[in-house]
């Protein structure tokens, strides 16, 4: 079977499972993400060894899934924000282990361990505030009521909380498209090399290519999912096209630097779950923070 069928095939797999996933119920994208976040984190921690970095992974992958729990419960408006003090103990737990562990580089060891949480579970995250939206208010008497009940005093019953999951998908087709369109048109006629130092494959053609897929993606886009108007998706867009290859760029570097041509094996064609997510994990805190912004 040719390396492209088998590309194509794995990556229609993982787009049918993910707007699958999505689309269903909340129960099942928290479940899709959280094997999104351990998958990437064993990959992250595993490119570390290669550097003969040891991580804190058990610690690292732990927080980080937990990390992405107490945003879920929090955008769903299930718990109080001091849940959040949980990360106080678990940060300073990282610093403790390591004074036991006698490794000769202590504070690469614990930059890494952060920096798997931070680089992977982080950008994930912020996703339950695009599904998760405030709907109509509860009883003031019965949320002061419910609030009294020294048990309940972290829940947050005050408004109803609506799974509407339209600028996730919206989010993730423009980025397939551009993903798509980048391939389609730079692997034919890209000459131009964008970064031959980092990622010797990528071409100015395949980004311009990309980026007039993405704009011209995120009209019927904004037919669709109706969530935001149709200059917001063009600017989401545009987001995608700059920090979602900055993202694909920074993975790169990173497999150059511990000598791997990919993240893993786990996606046939496409490598490890890194190496499908990389545009992600830098553009989805940008879209979060351009959309906070703006709404």
């Amino acid at each position: 079977m040719s390396t492209f069928l088998v590309r194509t095939l794995t990556g229609l797999f993982l787009v049918l499972v993910i707007i699958g996933a999505v689309l269903f119920s909340s129960l099942s994208y928290f479940i899709l993400f959280s094997v999104v976040i351990l998958a990437g984190m064993l990959e992250f921690y595993a490119l570390a060894r290669r550097l003969k970095i040891r991580a804190q992974q058990f610690t690292g992958i732990i927080t980080g899934l937990l990390f992405f729990l107490v945003n879920f419960l929090y955008a769903m408006e299930y718990i109080h924000v001091k849940f959040f003090y949980v990360f106080v103990p678990l940060a300073l737990l990282v610093f403790i282990n390591e004074l036991f562990l006698n490794n000769r580089r202590p504070f690469s060891d614990i930059a890494f361990t952060f920096l798997g949480i931070f680089y992977v579970a982080l950008p994930v995250s912020v996703f339950n505030y695009l599904v998760f939206h405030t709907g109509i208010e509860v009883d003031p008497e019965l949320q002061t009521r419910v609030l009294a009940e020294p048990i309940n005093s972290l829940l947050q019953p005050s408004r109803e909380v609506d799974y509407s999951p339209g600028i996730l998908m919206g989010y993730f087709i423009i980025l397939w498209m551009y993903d798509t369109g980048a391939y389609l048109i730079g692997t034919p006629f890209g000459r131009r090399k964008l970064m031959p130092r980092i990622s010797p494959r990528k071409t100015w053609e395949g980004l311009v290519g990309g980026t007039v897929i993405a704009l011209a993606t995120a009209w019927p886009v904004s037919l669709i999912f109706e969530d935001i108007a149709l200059h917001q998706w063009w600017m989401i867009a545009l987001i995608i096209v700059i920090t979602g290859t900055l993202g694909d760029l920074t993975e790169s570097m990173y497999k150059r630097s511990a000598g791997v041509k990919d993240s893993g094996s786990i996606l046939p064609g496409h490598g490890g779950v890194l190496d499908r997510f990389d545009a992600v994990f830098l553009s989805a805190p940008v879209v979060f923070a351009y959309l906070n912004l703006v709404n």
